[in-house]
């Protein structure tokens, strides 16, 4: 440097130039003076969060919230239902196994028409020998000439109608068993006290007839009942003698009790 010449004021290097376009100035940026006066420090964590933007499908389709709406459940919905085929045979099938029931439940109780013969014999057989053992307990105590002739004649039949039971149930092999039993037992208790206190009242002549029609009716029924189940000759035999006879005892006692009205 020549200490004559004048200080020349330091050039600044010039930006090259890119076919004639001068260089861009950047805009001044204010000081940090000034954006520290005018822009106030937040605190850390203080600042709320702002919505997120829309997300903007520039295809023009659906947004994933508007995808989101078709869910599982509407779509469940919407589909086709699935047919399902109904196996004719199998229904077929069905109703004919149905009906096959129907016809074979029919058969057996036309077959059946009640009680089986067997199951018939000890009940009428426990019931003639109950009615036996009580005429014979009352017989001393009749003391009216009419109904101690008729209590005579039913205690014959009912002797004849056990000895022609026992014989068919001896040759079936058939036994009252322990129920049946008991309970004709507690049966033929009962009645006999029934009629020994009205013996100690003095009133056995007025209640005997109506007792025994009682308990005669009740023995022809279960006899009408063997007789519709039996099918051998003993058997109808039986009940049509003890059904005549029971008649005829019937009639005896419902006459003494018109005499007497």
């Amino acid at each position: 440097m020549n200490p004559q010449e004048p200080m020349q004021p330091q050039q600044q290097p010039q930006q090259p130039t890119y076919g004639g376009i001068p260089p861009m100035t950047p805009p001044a940026q204010p000081s940090s003076s000034m954006s520290s006066q005018h822009t106030p420090m937040q605190p850390i964590g203080s600042q709320s969060p702002q919505p997120a933007s829309p997300q903007i499908d520039y295809l023009g389709g659906p947004s994933r919230e508007d995808r989101h709406e078709y869910s599982i459940d509407y779509l469940n919905k919407i589909a086709p239902k699935e047919q399902r085929n109904i196996n004719k045979f199998a229904v077929f099938g069905l109703i004919g196994g149905v009906l096959l029931t129907a016809i074979f439940a029919l058969i057996l109780m036309t077959r059946s028409g009640g009680p089986s013969p067997n199951a018939q014999l000890p009940i009428v057989a426990s019931r003639i020998n109950t009615l036996q053992a009580v005429t014979a307990e009352q017989q001393p105590h009749l003391n009216v000439n009419q109904i101690s002739e008729a209590n005579a004649a039913l205690r014959t039949t009912l002797s004849t109608m056990n000895t022609d039971i026992t014989a068919i149930m001896k040759e079936r092999k058939l036994k009252a068993d322990k129920d049946l039993t008991a309970k004709e037992t507690a049966y033929r208790e009962k009645l006999s006290k029934s009629l020994n206190d009205s013996h100690q009242r003095g009133t056995l002549n007025r209640t005997y007839t109506s007792q025994m029609r009682y308990e005669l009716t009740l023995l022809r029924s279960q006899v009408v009942t063997l007789k519709k189940a039996g099918s051998t000759d003993a058997i109808k035999k039986l009940c049509n003698n003890g059904i005549e006879n029971i008649d005829l005892i019937l009639k005896s006692y419902a006459s003494f009790d018109a005499s007497k009205s």
